[in-house]
C-alpha cells in the first residue's frame, strides 16, 4: 500500500493553484484541512459552467429562451453537479476499495470536489461557448459557407476541450489514488472500469430495443 502523500506542518496549499501540478499533495491537504463543506461548495459552484455548456447545446436545437439559459445553468446546474458528485463518491469509493483502496465516501466526496476546481477556472470559456452557440455565432452550417472564424473557434475550441479532457483524467486518477492510497495507474482503472461497465449495459439495453423493435 502506498504512503500518504507528505504535506508539511505549517504548509499553506491554495487548492486553486496547486490542484493542477501538485494533485497528490493538494488533495492531502484537503484531506487533513478543508471541510466536506468547502468540497459540495466547489461543486456546486463548477455545476454553473458545465450547466452554461449544456444548456447552450440544448438552445441551438430545442430554442430555449436566454433567461431560460441563464435560470437553468445557475438553479439546474449546481443541482445536478452535487447529484453527480453524489453518485461518483459511492462508485468510485466501492470501485477503489475493490481494487484494494482504502478511502471513505467522506474522503471521496472531498476528493472529488476538490477535483472540480479545473472546470470553475475554464467558466469563460464555458460561458463565452453558451453564448457563441445561443446567437449563432460561428456555427459551421451558415448559410454562408464555413467562415474562417467559425474554423477558428471550432479547432480552438476542440483543443482548449481535449486537453482538458486528458488532463482532467490524468489530474481524477492521481486524485483517487492519493484517496484510497495506491497508484495513479490504479486511480485511473477505478476511474475507467465503471465508464467501461455502463458502456457495455447501455451497449447490451440498446441491442435488444433495436433487436425488438426490428422484429
Amino acid at each position: 500500500m502506498k504512503q500518504p502523500t507528505y504535506v508539511q506542518e505549517n504548509e499553506n496549499l491554495n487548492p486553486f493553484f496547486s490542484i493542477w501540478f501538485s494533485t497528490r499533495k493538494t488533495i492531502r491537504y484537503a484531506l487533513e484541512n478543508k471541510s466536506l463543506k468547502y468540497a459540495l461548495i466547489l461543486t456546486a459552484i463548477s455545476g454553473i459552467p458545465n450547466g452554461f455548456n449544456a444548456f447552450g447545446e440544448l438552445s441551438s436545437e430545442l430554442n430555449i429562451h436566454l433567461w431560460v439559459l441563464i435560470l437553468g445553468s445557475i438553479i439546474l446546474g449546481p443541482l445536478l453537479s452535487l447529484l453527480g458528485l453524489g453518485i461518483s463518491t459511492v462508485v468510485l469509493t466501492y470501485v477503489g476499495k475493490w481494487l484494494g483502496g482504502v478511502g471513505t465516501l467522506k474522503e471521496m466526496a472531498k476528493t472529488m470536489g476538490i477535483t472540480t476546481i479545473p472546470t470553475i477556472w475554464l467558466s469563460p470559456f464555458f460561458i463565452l461557448s453558451s453564448i457563441f452557440t445561443y446567437n449563432g455565432i460561428f456555427q459551421l452550417d451558415s448559410p454562408s459557407g464555413f467562415t474562417s472564424g467559425a474554423v477558428i473557434w471550432m479547432i480552438l475550441s476542440s483543443l482548449i476541450l481535449f486537453g482538458f479532457g486528458i488532463w482532467m483524467i490524468i489530474l481524477q486518477s492521481q486524485a483517487i489514488g492519493e484517496v484510497h492510497q495506491f497508484s495513479s495507474l490504479r486511480g485511473f482503472g477505478t476511474l475507467i472500469i465503471p465508464s467501461v461497465v455502463l458502456f457495455i449495459i447501455l451497449f447490451i439495453v440498446l441491442m435488444v430495443f433495436f433487436t425488438a423493435v426490428v422484429i
